[in-house]
Formats: C-alpha cells, structure tokens, sequence
C-alpha cells in the first residue's frame, strides 16, 4: 500500500484547521446569543437556519462544483468564511447573527462539497478508503480540539479585562484567521486534475452530465437520510440520559463524549485502509451492527463506567464503518456527477439530522418516566429513543448488505472523468 499523496496529506492539514475553526464557539454560542438579546427560546433557530440552508442548498452546490469546478468554489467558500466569521464578531444584534448563520450554511455547503469531490478527485479507488479515514480522523481532531481552544480564548479574554460580550466576539476572529490560511493552503498548494467531462459552457464551466439513480444509490440516499435521523436522536438525549440516568454534571458528560470521541478517531484511518484491502461491506456491516447494538444497549447500563464503555464501543462502531461507506459511495458515483450527488446525500443526511430532534426529544419526554416489562424484562422507557434508533440502523445497514453489490475494481468509479 503506498503512503497518502502530498495532496491529500495537504487537504487533511485543511480539513483540520476548518473543522478547528468551525468548532471554536461551540461551547459559548447560545450565551452570545442570548447577549445579543435572543430569547433562550429562539436559540434553536441558529442552529436550524443553518442547518436548513446547508440542506436546501447543497443540490445546486454540488452542481456548481460539477460545472466551475471543485477547487474554485472550495476557495469561495473559504473567503466567504473569512468574511463571514468576521462580520459574526461585529453584529450589533441577534437578528444580524441569525442572517450570517443562514449565509454561513449556504457558503459552507459548497465548501464541504468541494472539499469532499475534491478529495475522490485527488486519490485512485484503491486508496479511497484510506484517504477518506485519514481525513475524517484530522476532522475529528479539529472538532474535538475546537471547543476547548474557544473556550480557552474567551476565558483568556475575560480575565484580560474586556467585557463578557466582547470575549464571545473575539474567536470569531481568530475563527476567521484559521479560515484565511486554509484558502491560502488550498491556493498555494492543490492542484485540480484538469480533467472533467462535457461540453464547455459559457462562462467556462461544463454542462451538466445527467444522474441516473440506481438501485444501489437509491438505498445509499435512504441511508443517508436515516443516518442523519439516528445522529439528530442521539445527541440532545444523551445528555439528558446521563443526566437523569447517572445525575451526572457537564464536565462529566463533556469528559465521556471527548473520550468516546477520541477513541473512534483512532478506528477511522485504520478502518478506512481495511476497506481497501479486505472490501467495504465487511467493514460496513462489523461497524455499523457493533454501533447499533451498543446504542441499544446504553440504557440497560447499570452505572456510569458501564455507559462510557458502551459508548465508546458504539463510537468504535460507526468509525469503523464511516470511512467505508464514504469509499464505496464514491466507488458507486460517476464522476461527472460527483458533486451533485454527494449533494443529495448530504442534503438527505441534513434532512434527517433536523427531524431526528424532534422525534427523539418528544419520545423521550413522553415515555422517561415509565417502566415496560417485556418478556420478563424491565424496559426504561427513556430507552425507546435508543431503540428506535438502533432498530433503523440495523434495518438500513441490512439494506447496503443485501441489495448493494460491491463493485469489482474495474467497476469502481474511475479518479475522474475523462476529457471531452
């Protein structure tokens, strides 16, 4: 197996710093909210517009990434972050903020789309896997690292004299720092393979080839969506879970989810470069079956040592089989329609992602109290959100196993498309 290109060990070193920055006002972004004079209330909306103008949008960006080409709008999404996340430490109030946000959703589902089209673009089938694992790992990283680094920032801001308010203003600064050296990384050092298909357009970009839905992408839109949902169950109950179950405070939720989350960093590279030799499905199924069936089991969970272990299995579990699925999607994809695609995909993904809140937090409140024996069995009703999502996950997993035939390796989606 040869080493990850130049290219792609740039584009991971990207990726880190956009995620890093991405996730620096993580843990202080409802307080500047609400110091903007937002109702706690409304708080959601931020999240929401953000997440709904990613979904709405990412269609027609993946179609521009398909026409003008990936590394162009991978740097207008960049500069528009450096734009954006500027402006957002200078808003005088609540409702500019949540106009940025939704500007903010639209520019970066280019960016990500870009950036992911680009990334398939830049490594040959056989090394998808471990391009993919490798730069969810770097992902991962700037995630887990960014909440701590804002928070440090604001704290440091604080204590250096400059009002509450101001301190929640100045990692957006630094946010747009980190942004401008990723655009003059992607400036400087990519290079995009000049190769794409179809007729050229006025304007200098190419006209749309058209998508064809197969069966196998059918189920992997299917998945993505249901994937989204499972994502959007999980994370608003887990903490009330750990809450209730284990009367357990934040540094301690923060503690097992940052822990959980590391070691499912570790299982993304290596799984990733699994799938290129031994096949993507084997490493689909043994991480998404392990991840469901631990989330099934978190509930039964009798104290708090037991739930960490459980949760970190089920992390272990959908990192394994992440790298794998987001291989065998773009062994699936043509070219030509690449940035379309995983447009869809990421706009199913979304969708699910927004629904999944509300179903979870509606079933949990509805049934946290109760008690259901079955078979002999008691049943905590704060489980049903867990079980629901375990059940799809299992169902939707069964699906890609049965009905998605792997492609051979002259089968595979070639780098790209060749020239007209």
């Amino acid at each position: 197996m040869r080493s990850l290109s130049n290219a792609i060990l740039i584009l991971g070193a990207v990726q880190l710093i956009e995620s890093l920055a991405f996730a620096l006002p993580i843990s202080f972004f409802p307080n500047y909210a609400l110091g903007l004079g937002a109702t706690v209330a409304s708080v959601g909306l931020f999240t929401s517009s953000f997440m709904v103008a990613f979904a709405v949008l990412s269609p027609k960006m993946g179609a521009i990434v398909d026409t003008y080409g990936r590394k162009r709008i991978m740097m207008y999404g960049l500069a528009a972050d450096v734009a954006l996340g500027t402006l957002t430490g200078l808003v005088p109030s609540w409702e500019w903020l949540l106009l940025i946000r939704v500007l903010n959703g639209a520019v970066s589902s280019g960016a990500m789309l870009a950036s992911e089209t680009l990334l398939i673009d830049l490594v040959e089938p056989r090394q998808r896997g471990e391009a993919t694992g490798f730069i969810m790992s770097m992902n991962m990283i700037g995630q887990n690292l960014g909440p701590v680094l804002g928070g440090g920032i604001q704290w440091f801001s604080v204590s250096s004299g400059f009002a509450v308010l101001t301190s929640y203003r100045i990692p957006y600064f630094v946010d747009s720092v980190l942004a401008l050296i990723a655009l003059a990384v992607v400036y400087l050092k990519i290079v995009e393979p000049d190769r794409r298909s179809g007729s050229v357009k006025a304007g200098g970009g190419r006209a749309e080839a058209k998508i064809v839905w197969t069966n196998p992408l059918k189920i992997i839109m299917v998945n993505s969506f249901v994937s989204g949902i499972g994502v959007g169950f999980i994370i608003p109950i887990m903490v009330l879970f750990y809450t209730d179950r284990f009367g357990l405070d934040p540094v301690g939720i923060g503690a097992i989810i940052s822990v959980s989350g590391f070691i499912g960093l570790l299982a993304s590279y290596l799984a990733g470069r699994t799938s290129d030799r031994l096949g993507r499905k084997p490493l689909i199924g043994l991480g998404n079956y392990t991840s469901n069936l631990a989330g099934i089991a978190l509930p039964f969970t009798g104290d708090i040592t037991q739930a960490g272990v459980v949760v970190s299995v089920r992390s272990l579990g959908f990192n394994t089989s992440m790298p794998a699925f987001r291989a065998l999607r773009a062994d699936l994809v043509p070219p030509e329609v690449r940035g379309r695609m995983f447009g869809l995909f990421g706009t199913g993904f979304t969708a699910g992602s927004v629904i999944g809140p509300i179903i979870s937090t509606w079933l949990y409140d509805a049934y946290r109290a109760a008690t259901f024996n079955v078979l002999g069995l008691a049943v905590p009703g704060y489980g049903i959100p867990f079980f629901v999502n375990g059940v799809l996950g299992l169902l939707t997993t069964t699906m890609v196993m049965l009905f998605i035939k792997e492609p051979e390796d002259h089968e595979k989606a070639p780098q790209f498309a060749p020239a007209a």
